[in-house]
């Protein structure tokens, strides 16, 4: 840096004349054990340099110098721009490169009204033993990506566009304080949930590390509800059961980032009879298009739209106008494009596909016993009021197959989801039906009239907590997790009373993972291989295993949540007795089996693997159960432009880190089937095809799905934006694909 004259501005707003040796040691400090040169960043930032600079400009400009460095070739420059982050983010919040005493930090975010009065209530957390469990040198664990993300959207400030006044130990302190706050023993709980956090092996989701700890704790990730067929509430009925009752609740759902699955089936069809007016109704989609605008309308704060799926099963006679609803062309009031539909798929449907059969249609209004039905009951239902003649029509199941899968080529929507797998394997059955899953499609929870289900979700991330080595760690590491999210269960700010209602007599969570193709890549296994299911068979068996010796535990400690008695865990039927398959049979599960019946659950359900798009890159891993879409990508900043590395590319493995379209999906179908043995609930399982993959066999690839067991999938993801396919049984046809709608959705992860 050449030795001229400039000024700078700095924090205060004072001038003084430039120092480059600050410069210097700062960007030293930044790449000190690191194989990055500081002198490259430092004479980056000395061409840039103008009299009359900010420090804040001169410290971005390092930033910016730090992280255009980083590349395959130079992988530390991710860890020296995440560094020079950090001391912009002590600065903003301490001025000063040294962590303050955590109960100055929690007074002063206290006293902008940001956190719960308990928060700092001596009584009940000893601030000097929470201040001792502080590691700061956890700090140096993010990545650029993931501090990147935590500063501009996690961290605390003093107004929603003001300054960061919380650092990065603080957040996680403050996150875990909030989930301890009902804790017999706050202070201790609160260090052994920060110690999971603040390592990356447990990450919370979202709207937890947003809102823990705050006067705001709304801390559950996704809901769903289902319809009832009148536009406003009947005499007895819940105020949310109607179509506008279930609208309004989604609103306030919504109001408060929550993601929404939405149950339709019953809604009478276009064209029914309408008793109380002698007039004909028009149908689901006109209520959809409401549903649909209410979801841009309460944006979630200004944040980003609300973000609602609805589901319908394939017998309702609206259901080839459902699977249109964001088509491009034809009837714009026909079209909803910013909602998510899903069909809710029985067993029979495929059957008949398969078979060449036809496939009949019905009225909800005069058949509603097939909404509740699942398995061989609708089946048989549904046989007998087809040979009565009571069907509204009929039709191919193939057409409608190939209008289903057509669709699904060209919008990404319907998802396709298996409604008999879900409820077969409910443990939950007991006390009502699946009518649907959630916006992201890995829960399986019972809803109705008077029931909105809630799941309050985090993921393990196997890349840190490494299984194979420890499994003490790993088993700890769950237990901690599963009390963490049953913790969030009565601390939660609920936005709805059904809501409520639901997850305090059930109690279900959602233990999900993340880093799962970085685990397998540092395992040395290949996602196209028999050795991986086989692997995948054991590592998921433990997981689960662990979740349900959690749960177990709580409830001894707790009590049983109110409606196990029932159960298919009351009846000593645990997941992997109700799965397809066996199961890798490493686990004691006679004994916790026995102990399950003797003690009970804590909780309904216990795992569910959302998509974790943002808290896999707070944790510097691969996405949940996928790999990585690219391996390498470019993003934009206020500091410039960076590359994204993918960690599996560090292991020295180049032919195992595979991107998503470089796997075919039939493996990715293969796994899911491996991990939903064990699952209580499902996972978001998306589909990645390639450029020219044809009809034929993306009919192939979700026959399968249906074949092995799996109870959802979630996007038809493409290699580009317009790949050249043909529907099934369509000859030569050309039908565009569009690209995942919401690809860093937070309603979930």
């Amino acid at each position: 840096m050449k030795d001229v004259e400039v000024n700078v501005i700095k924090r205060n707003g004072t001038r003084a004349p430039k120092d480059a040796s600050k410069i210097l040691k700062c960007i030293e400090w930044a790449c000190k054990g690191l194989s990055v040169s500081p002198s490259s960043i430092f004479e980056a930032v000395g061409k840039a340099v103008y009299d009359g600079i900010k420090t804040t400009d001169i410290h971005r400009l390092a930033i910016g110098a730090a992280a255009g460095l980083i590349s395959l070739d130079n992988p530390d420059a991710n860890y020296v721009a995440a560094r020079l982050l950090l001391q912009e983010v002590y600065k903003q919040a301490a001025d000063s490169v040294h962590y303050p005493h955590l109960r100055s930090y929690l007074i002063h975010a206290h006293g902008f009204g940001l956190l719960d009065d308990r928060m700092i209530d001596a009584s009940r957390f000893d601030m000097e033993r929470l201040n001792s469990a502080v590691q700061t040198d956890r700090d140096f664990l993010f990545g650029y990506l993931g501090l990147q993300t935590l500063a501009d959207r996690y961290f605390l400030r003093e107004k929603p566009e003001g300054r960061i006044i919380e650092m990065p130990q603080h957040f996680w302190m403050r996150v875990a304080m909030g989930v301890a706050l009902n804790e017999a023993h706050p202070t201790a709980r609160a260090i052994e949930f920060y110690n999971i956090l603040s390592t990356l092996e447990f990450v919370s989701s979202t709207p937890t590390l947003f809102n823990s700890g705050t006067r705001h704790s709304q801390l559950s990730s996704c809901y769903g509800n289902t319809v009832y067929d009148s536009i406003s509430n009947e005499e007895g009925m819940h105020k949310h059961a109607s179509i506008f009752g279930t609208i309004e609740e989604c609103a306030n759902l919504s109001k408060y980032a929550g993601g929404i699955g939405t149950d339709w089936t019953r809604v009478r069809a276009e064209g029914d009879f309408i008793r109380g007016t002698s007039g004909i109704s028009s149908g689901v989609v006109p209520y959809l298009k409401i549903y649909n605008d209410t979801a841009v309308a309460v944006n979630q704060g200004g944040k980003r739209k609300g973000s609602f799926a609805p589901y319908l099963e394939p017998w309702h006679p609206d259901f080839l106008d459902f699977i249109e609803l964001k088509k491009n062309t034809g009837d714009e009031r026909k079209r909803a494009h910013e909602i998510y539909p899903a069909g809710w798929m029985p067993d029979l449907f495929m059957k008949r596909v398969k078979a060449k059969g036809v496939w009949s249609f019905f009225s909800p209004k005069q058949y509603p016993e097939l909404h509740e039905l699942y398995g061989d009951a609708f089946e048989a239902r549904y046989v007998e009021l087809e040979a009565a003649g009571k069907f509204v029509r009929q039709m191919p199941a193939v057409e409608l197959w190939r209008k289903w899968l057509t669709m699904l080529f060209e919008t990404g929507h319907p998802w396709i989801t298996y409604k008999d797998e879900m409820n077969r394997r409910n443990p939950q059955g007991h006390v009502g039906v699946i009518h649907n899953s959630n916006l992201c499609t890995e829960i399986a929870l019972n809803n109705s009239d008077d029931e909105t289900f809630v799941c309050n979700l985090g993921s393990v991330n196997l890349s840190r907590c490494n299984p194979i080595k420890d499994r003490a760690r790993f088993r700890d590491v769950v237990h901690t997790a599963m009390r963490m999210l049953d913790n969030v269960i009565d601390i939660n700010f609920y936005p709805s009373e059904r809501a409520r209602n639901s997850n305090l007599k059930h109690r279900p969570v959602g233990l999900g993972v993340m880093g799962y193709m970085e685990y397998l890549v540092q395992n040395g296994l290949d996602f196209e291989s028999q050795a991986h299911l086989d692997f995948a068979d054991c590592l998921f068996e433990e997981w689960s295993y662990y979740a349900i010796d959690a749960s177990c535990e709580l409830a001894q400690e707790r009590g049983a949540y109110p409606t196990f008695e029932g159960s298919l865990w009351s009846k000593g039927i645990l997941p992997i007795d109700t799965a397809r398959g066996p199961h890798a049979g490493f686990m004691d599960w006679c004994e916790l089996r026995s102990r399950v019946v003797r003690f009970g659950m804590r909780n309904s359900n216990c795992m569910a693997i959302a998509p974790t798009a943002t808290i896999s890159n707070i944790a510097g891993t691969t996405p949940c159960i996928e790999a990585a879409v690219d391996l390498v990508y470019s993003k934009t900043n206020l500091s410039g432009d960076f590359l994204v590395i993918d960690p599996t590319l560090k292991y020295g493995r180049p032919e195992l880190a595979k991107g998503m379209f470089q796997i075919d999906p039939l493996w990715v179908v293969r796994s899911a089937a491996v991990r939903q043995k064990y699952i209580d609930q499902a996972q978001s399982t998306n589909i990645f095809v390639k450029k020219g993959t044809k009809g034929k066999v993306l009919a192939e690839i979700y026959e399968t799905a249906w074949e092995l067991g799996l109870k959802t999938t979630y996007y038809l993801r493409t290699e580009s934006q317009s790949v050249e396919v043909v529907p099934v049984g369509v000859a030569e046809a050309e039908v565009k694909l569009c690209s995942i709608d919401n690809p860093e959705c937070e309603a979930c992860q």
